[in-house]
């Protein structure tokens, strides 16, 4: 069964997970990067992320689409 995953900051995220998403707070584009890589590979069919988090993970965005 595929996943959802939100990351960004705690306060952005925290209200996804009663909808039953899985998530991850991050706070920098290195941290995104690493989790973004990490959920690709663990079979999360969705993974939403803050706009400010996407624009300093946008490379590694890319490489996974």
């Amino acid at each position: 069964m595929y996943k959802i995953a939100v990351i960004g900051d705690r306060e952005s995220v925290y209200g996804f997970s009663s909808l039953g998403l899985d998530i991850y707070p991050a706070y920098s584009g290195d941290e995104a990067k690493i989790l973004i890589k990490k959920l690709a590979e663990d079979n999360y069919a969705v993974i939403y992320i803050t706009e400010a988090l996407a624009k300093d993970a946008s490379e590694t965005i890319e490489k996974i689409l």
